[in-house]
């Protein structure tokens, strides 16, 4: 009978950083014993080979190096494919980390694309996660806070009502097209992230005053996402100076004292917005104008009861508490897909602009936002919209 094969020894594979590199060469040239070196970084007589090899290239990378960090995370000297690019890539981040704006892996992406244009190298680049993380790590960069959770949910009644409302559309013979939800959400307009990337030796990034101007935002689409209704905003004054003269906005705006809404705000736009838009959407439809229509809203006190959502074959049906977080369409991505939009387009204008952040600040005007809202809202896809609707209606296919 043969032996039994014998567990190997085989040494794990160690792939060390340039700072262990550098460590183990000063152990050399200090006259450290080769074999202790060996045993203690747990490498072989071809790796301490390699090194002392490489000596010159590491000492030259290091005396170069902006920080030590970036020799603490990189484990090779292989060069970046575009060294150019690499450079004035870095170069414009030092930039805006010294006029103290926020930059965010995205938007690093996003420059990194524009540059590449501008070099004539844009169709050799792909700008993925993969290579952000391997840009951070070449020169140390990382994720640092600048300065909720979730209400508990109820999952049994958030299955309860999905039952009860897929039913409900079964038996009265609704179409998908035909179920709307409406969802408020608050927007500082005139956003900066909560958090940026830093350089290695920065313990905490600039500070800066938070800018809390609020606007609420009603969004509304139907299931099919054929249907945006345009969007409701409120903020606190009635003829903000930045709308003078101009007649027609891309949005519905209404003004209270505090931005928020209210019963008779949310019974305007169901009469004067929401139910118009539905009438012309059934006829343009080529569809009978008695066709029944369900608005699905949460139970906020600010929304009126069901009799004064009312007209004709529009109706509202009301969420039961606490499952808007698990089944409300609006909750499931697609309003912080709107966000993500303005807050992209803003950044970018933040980018470009001239002057310092405060005055970019101050300049950005509530006109500014309503078109942008309105803009990023006309961005949102009608894939997004549908998938919202996934968890309510137990739909997989949108």
């Amino acid at each position: 009978m043969a032996d039994s094969a014998k567990p190997s020894n085989k040494r794990k594979r160690v792939v060390l950083t340039i700072t262990q590199k550098l460590d183990i060469i000063r152990r050399l040239e200090r006259g450290e014993n080769k074999q202790d070196l060996m045993r203690k970084f747990n490498i072989g007589s071809s790796t301490i080979y390699d090194i002392k090899f490489q000596k010159d290239k590491l000492m030259k990378f290091a005396s170069s190096a902006e920080t030590s960090k970036a020799s603490d995370e990189r484990r090779t000297l292989q060069q970046p494919q575009h060294e150019k690019l690499d450079k004035i890539l870095y170069d414009w981040f030092l930039l805006k980390q010294e006029e103290g704006i926020p930059i965010s892996g995205p938007m690093l992406m996003e420059e990194a694309r524009d540059f590449s244009g501008k070099l004539n190298i844009a169709k050799e680049c792909k700008f993925s996660d993969g290579w952000l993380s391997c840009f951070k790590k070449c020169h140390g960069i990382r994720k640092t806070d600048i300065s909720g959770g979730k209400k508990s949910a109820d999952s049994e009644s958030a299955d309860e009502f999905s039952a009860f409302f897929k039913e409900f559309i079964k038996k009265n013979n609704i179409n998908l097209d035909q179920i709307y939800n409406a969802d408020e959400t608050g927007v500082y307009f005139r956003c900066l992230p909560t958090s940026t990337l830093t350089g290695p030796n920065e313990i905490s990034a600039h500070g800066f005053k938070k800018n809390k101007e609020r606007l609420t935002v009603l969004t509304c689409a139907n299931a099919t996402g054929s249907h945006k209704i345009k969007l409701l905003v409120i903020g606190n004054s009635k003829n903000p100076r930045a709308l003078t003269g101009i007649k027609h906005l891309p949005v519905a705006y209404k003004n209270q004292k505090n931005c928020w809404m209210d019963r008779d705000i949310f019974i305007y736009w169901f009469k004067c917005i929401f139910v118009p838009s539905v009438i012309s959407e059934l006829k343009s439809k080529g569809k009978p104008e008695d066709n029944k229509v369900i608005l699905l809203i949460d139970n906020c006190r600010a929304h009126p009861s069901n009799a004064e959502l009312c007209h004709r074959n529009i109706s509202a049906m009301f969420l039961p508490p606490n499952v808007t977080s698990l089944i409300q369409p609006m909750d499931q991505g697609i309003i912080q897909n709107l966000k993500m939009i303005y807050c992209k387009n803003f950044m970018r204008r933040l980018i470009n602009a001239e002057g310092t952040l405060t005055e970019f600040q101050s300049s950005f005007t509530i006109k500014d936002a309503i078109y942008g809202l309105a803009s990023s809202w006309n961005a949102v896809k009608p894939r997004t919209l549908r998938r919202g609707w996934r968890k309510l209606l137990f739909v997989t296919h949108f």
